[in-house]
């Protein structure tokens, strides 16, 4: 009796063990929806994910704020947080799905009257599964919302993971270089903010998946019919946009830059080559490291790929055409993990000694460590446009990038007709086709400026300086500069792309139009890039006036965008000459000796 009593004792143990492995194998974490309050009585839809079989805490906690819908407890990082230890949370920004109020972009994150970053943070830090450590982590507006809470230094906050924003929406991205950039219609559209537009007037595509066809039937109809920008999309958000086009206070209450000097936390700046933010995600990392409060002077990281924006990308190495290698995919989640566990557990895993700046060199497809970005070992080289045939490119000239200065030259000419605007192809494209592609098709329609094949690999890392000299037919134009790598085969491979609006050359507060026939100084600031062009390969530069759908065209009458129609075609020319140097400064990298300069 003993015996059998023993034995169904041992078989009831084995099988609570069997029972306990499958269900701790088969569940990490439970998730409920809380409904948590601001200051004004407004309560966002927040999803708690809290570990199991980890005790009942309490745990740091991660946060993620997004406009783009929590997913009811399906939020796959989520889950994997809560699997290794930590309560995360994913909440719905006010007015978006599950979460009471109204909607409006961005301004009720930051240091104003509603402060719903600040809000969550604490009530966060104060529930009894959490252990008072609160990390952020997101990337674009989920990105935004961090860098907009930072200033407001809830006490909670311990560190931050925060990838591709601006950090002047104005300056960076929306206006940066004078024309709108299409991605906030894009985006007002695809998350259903727009009241309009009319239903023969949508894009079709959904969200960023879509192709920059949908845009240009939109275009094509919007000038058939005459309609404004207005007749044609609306919402309060977007109508704000459009009458803000010049440098003012509605955009100071979201200028994240003006606020660095308050921001006192750790943040690990995540960005890619071809993601639209880069440069903003390098001037976070050096404005907070250098002029932030102590615990963020020391506690900055700057980590870019090569990949475009949004997660698609992280994990592959694919990137539009080209295969950048093994090591261009990523384990994001892993990545931010050994952030905050080094930073909400106080594990010392090694990750604070490593280099500050990490990047991925394109075209040679290795990762760097680097202590600062820029680097102050780039050598500024000028190449001088010119005239000369480069022999490369059946373009509107085929011109050469020389060392050598130009003598007497004729100047390049081109119509510019914003009814038919040059294409966008590649690049920080916020539809397809994006990433590394070909950009031929819109280079045969634009000047172009072309090294011979190069005798040896060349690094290229930094910020080009496009300084050239142009005049226009019209009182006001677009100057549109591309560089691509161009290898052996033709390809031309776009590595970043940036416009300037002829009246916003003396700055962004107030237009200056031209006067028709003068000749005007013009210098563009290029988005950063990490490439080798290897030897063989060609440097390209490509000057046009549009790139749509990417930026909305210039009609050339100097009028505001609602009033800036009919459109005059223009004759627009770039001067290179004895008199009229016009070049691209590139900040060349010397190369470690031994280096094979082979493909």
């Amino acid at each position: 009796m003993t015996k059998r009593l023993l034995g169904l004792k041992s078989l009831f143990f084995v099988l609570f063990l069997i029972g306990l492995a499958t269900f701790s194998y088969g569940q990490t974490h439970t998730c409920e929806q809380v409904m948590v309050p601001m200051r004004d009585g407004v309560k966002l839809a927040t999803d708690v994910y809290l570990p199991v079989y980890r005790g009942s805490g309490p745990f740091p906690v991660v946060l993620t704020r997004t406009p783009y819908n929590k997913g009811d407890c399906g939020d796959v990082s989520a889950q994997y947080f809560a699997k290794h230890g930590y309560a995360a949370l994913v909440q719905d920004e006010r007015g978006r799905y599950e979460s009471e109020g109204v909607y409006y972009w961005l301004v009720d994150n930051a240091w104003h009257e509603r402060r719903d970053g600040y809000d969550t943070i604490e009530w966060a830090g104060k529930q009894s599964w959490s252990n008072g450590k609160v990390g952020t982590m997101g990337s674009s507006f989920t990105c935004a919302n961090q860098f907009l809470t930072a200033p407001t230094k809830p006490p909670s906050l311990v560190a931050m993971f925060c990838g591709e924003f601006a950090t002047n929406p104005y300056k960076d991205i929306y206006y940066a270089g004078g024309p709108l950039h299409m991605i906030m219609p894009t985006w007002l559209l695809s998350q259903r903010e727009l009241s309009k537009p009319l239903v023969e007037n949508v894009p079709g595509h959904t969200g960023y998946l879509g192709t920059a066809d949908s845009w240009n039937r939109w275009y094509d109809r919007k000038q058939e019919t005459g309609r404004t920008f207005n007749v044609t999309m609306f919402s309060e958000m977007y109508q704000d946009l459009i009458d803000n086009p010049y440098y003012n206070d509605f955009w100071r209450m979201i200028a994240i830059n003006e606020h660095w000097t308050e921001i006192d936390v750790p943040i690990f700046h995540f960005g890619g080559w071809y993601d639209r933010h880069v440069h903003g995600t390098v001037k976070h990392y050096n404005g907070i490291r250098t002029t932030g409060g102590p615990r963020a002077t020391n506690g900055q990281k700057l980590y870019i790929g090569p990949w475009t924006h949004g997660s698609g990308s992280r994990g592959t190495s694919l990137i539009g055409d080209i295969d950048f290698g093994h090591s261009a995919g990523i384990d994001y989640d892993a990545l931010r993990k050994r952030w905050f566990d080094y930073h909400l557990k106080g594990i010392n895993n090694g990750i604070m000694e490593e280099a500050p700046v990490q990047i991925f060199v394109m075209g040679e497809n290795v990762w760097r460590d680097e202590q600062e970005f820029p680097l102050s070992r780039a050598i500024m080289t000028d190449y001088y446009l010119s005239g000369t045939k480069s022999q490369s490119i059946d373009s509107l000239n085929d011109g050469s990038l020389q060392l050598e200065k130009p003598s007497n030259e004729t100047p390049g000419s081109y119509v510019y007709d914003p009814r038919h605007p040059v294409p966008s192809i590649g690049g920080d494209l916020f539809v397809q086709p994006n990433g590394a592609r070909d950009h031929r098709e819109s280079d045969r329609l634009s000047l172009t400026f072309t090294t011979g094949p190069l005798k040896q690999s060349m690094e290229v890392t930094g910020r080009p300086m496009v300084h050239f000299f142009a005049s226009s037919t019209a009182v006001d134009t677009d100057w549109v500069v591309t560089v691509s790598d161009v290898h052996p085969n033709g390809y031309s491979q776009i590595l970043r792309q940036n416009i300037l609006r002829a009246r916003y050359r003396e700055g962004d507060e107030k237009p200056v139009l031209m006067n028709p026939g003068s000749v005007y100084e013009f210098k563009i600031s290029v988005y950063p890039f990490a490439n080798l062009f290897k030897m063989g390969h060609r440097i390209r530069l490509t000057i046009t006036s549009s790139s749509f759908p990417k930026w909305y065209p210039n009609g050339n009458t100097g009028r505001e965008m609602n009033e800036d129609q009919p459109p005059i075609i223009a004759t627009n020319t770039i001067y290179h000459d004895a008199n009229n140097l016009s070049r691209i400064t590139l900040p060349i990298i010397p190369r470690p000796e031994g280096t094979s300069n082979q493909d």
